[in-house]
């Protein structure tokens, strides 16, 4: 009896001894993690382009004109200024206008003074830029004394070195289409000229 006794004695006393998850304090505080460290962005973390939306950029262009049709207009020059805006990095929108003239048989002159609406989609790589310009508005013709206003499309491409992100150079070729008509249908023609030239790009 006396040994059944202790031996219950000794089993109270350890069960006694281990701590139960009651006896913890319950104010006590779990340790807060430490606060992170804000990010710090580098210049690799950033993408720069040459253009991105929401620049402009002006071009001035001299060209000499190359007439296919009519053959009796011969070889003229053309000086254009036009504005553009950039929606996205490849695509701009914007206007032209310009003054051309060529001499035609008989000394006489023809001129022409077109404004349109242009739409740019445009390739870069490194510092080259290869533009794709499709004009679509109106041309005020003159020949001897007889006006002329009519419809004008017209579509170039370019290839341009930039210099530096102000300033871009470069080349451009395209073609000026220019019907013409006439109550008369036996009058009505649609003429031809060709272009190339340089040009001079400022971007802001």
């Amino acid at each position: 009896l006396i040994l059944l006794l202790t031996f219950s004695f000794v089993l109270i006393a350890q069960e006694s001894e281990v701590p139960s998850e009651s006896t913890q304090p319950e104010n006590s505080e779990v340790p807060a993690e430490a606060p992170k460290e804000p990010e710090i962005q580098t210049d690799e973390d950033y993408v720069f382009k040459m253009n991105q939306p929401g620049d402009w950029f002006i071009k001035v262009s001299v060209n000499g004109g190359f007439p296919i049709q009519p053959n009796t207009m011969n070889f003229g020059l053309d000086l254009n200024l036009g504005f553009y805006y950039f929606f996205a990095d490849f695509f701009a929108l914007g206007g032209n206008i310009a003054f051309a003239y060529n001499p035609t048989v008989g000394e006489k002159v023809f001129y022409c003074i077109p404004f349109m609406a242009e739409a740019v989609f445009q390739y870069t790589l490194g510092k080259f830029e290869i533009p794709l310009f499709v004009g679509f508005g109106g041309a005020i013709e003159r020949h001897n004394s007889n006006f002329y206003f009519g419809m004008i499309i017209k579509p170039e491409i370019g290839f341009f070195y930039r210099i530096n992100p102000d300033w871009s150079i470069g080349a451009t070729c395209g073609a000026s289409i220019m019907p013409q008509w006439y109550k008369n249908p036996e009058y009505n023609y649609t003429g031809y000229i060709l272009d190339a030239g340089i040009s001079v790009r400022y971007h802001l």
